[in-house]
């Protein structure tokens, strides 16, 4: 995920079709090319997995195996260099992702996007290698390594495939569902995650000019009065994120300034001085379900991908 994700399955689909690695509703890709109609579910044992792809830059559909396509997913979404357990857990959160949005997308001609901010990222095998350069050998083996270890297994809870959603890094506790998106998910509520603040992206520091904030935040508040009274009362969830911010006398959502300003996530502070605001963020995504770099700490402190799964997915299973 760059400096770039749900109780019923119900009434969250009416709120927002999805929930990637950041909060946004889904909207249908315009100008696809199609192949044929999305009838038969991921979650089959008969012949060979293949999935249906939207590919945005190209506005075509492409059909990928799913080895390639979940490979291209965790080469996409998580540091090569992490542990070969967090590597397992993402697997098959990217695996289970995919079925679910398969089941959610029958009457689409595609069973999922490689838009981030909408589904999950994918990148081609040629296009990581390019990446890792010297290193290519190496991380595609380890990350091919991982996704064959965990083929087929999913994150289920009472039998079904969940919205098994994921994160960069959280506030060192990640976020309930109900707080941040409004739909109760029993298996995505807050977990300790402590050992995302030994992270060395766990803060990040924003600045703006009156000006330049002004601006950016024109379409949300009506600024009048001096720039040291634009923000007032914060309410926050118990992780941390922002859930309003009064500003200029209107509570505002604290997702909606994030999005304007680009922050990392919407768990941070606010000041001004030298006529300018500074913005401390803590974490790196929306905060609920999995943290990956909270996953590559727990695999560092000898902890397996399904100890890492249940951890962040309550009461969830490993089929």
């Amino acid at each position: 995920m760059k400096n770039i994700y749900i109780g019923t399955i119900i009434i969250l689909a009416i709120v927002m079709l999805t929930f990637p690695l950041m909060a946004s509703s889904e909207q249908t890709p315009q100008g696809t090319t199609s192949i044929i109609a999305n009838t038969t579910p991921l979650d089959n044992t008969e012949g060979e997995k293949t999935i249906k792809v939207y590919i945005s830059e190209t506005k075509e559909v492409k059909v990928f195996n799913m080895e390639d396509y979940i490979f291209g997913v965790v080469a996409a979404e998580m540091p090569a260099l992490y542990s070969d357990e967090a590597l397992k857990a993402q697997a098959i959160a990217a695996y289970t992702y995919a079925i679910y949005k398969s089941n959610q997308n029958t009457l689409e001609d595609y069973d999922i996007t490689d838009n981030f901010q909408t589904d999950q990222a994918f990148t081609s095998i040629e296009k990581a290698r390019e990446k890792w350069g010297e290193d290519a050998n190496i991380y595609e083996e380890k990350i091919r390594n991982a996704v064959r270890s965990v083929s087929g297994k999913k994150i289920t809870y009472n039998g079904i495939p969940i919205l098994s959603v994921y994160h960069a890094i959280s506030s060192g506790k990640t976020e309930s569902a109900l707080d941040v998106w409004g739909g109760n998910y029993d298996y995505l509520v807050s977990v300790d995650s402590m050992g995302d603040k030994l992270s060395p992206n766990y803060l990040s520091i924003a600045e703006f000019s009156v000006d330049d904030l002004r601006t950016k935040l024109s379409s949300l508040a009506e600024f009048s009065g001096e720039a040291k009274d634009y923000f007032g009362e914060i309410v926050r969830t118990e992780s941390g994120t922002v859930k309003t911010i009064n500003l200029c006398g209107k509570a505002t959502s604290g997702n909606s300034i994030r999005a304007a300003l680009d922050l990392r996530s919407a768990n941070f502070d606010v000041s001004f001085s030298s006529d300018k605001f500074v913005f401390t963020v803590r974490g790196y995504g929306h905060g609920i379900g999995m943290s990956q770099y909270g996953a590559h700490y727990m695999a560092m402190q000898g902890k397996t991908y399904e100890e890492i799964l249940k951890h962040y997915y309550k009461g969830c299973e490993i089929k």
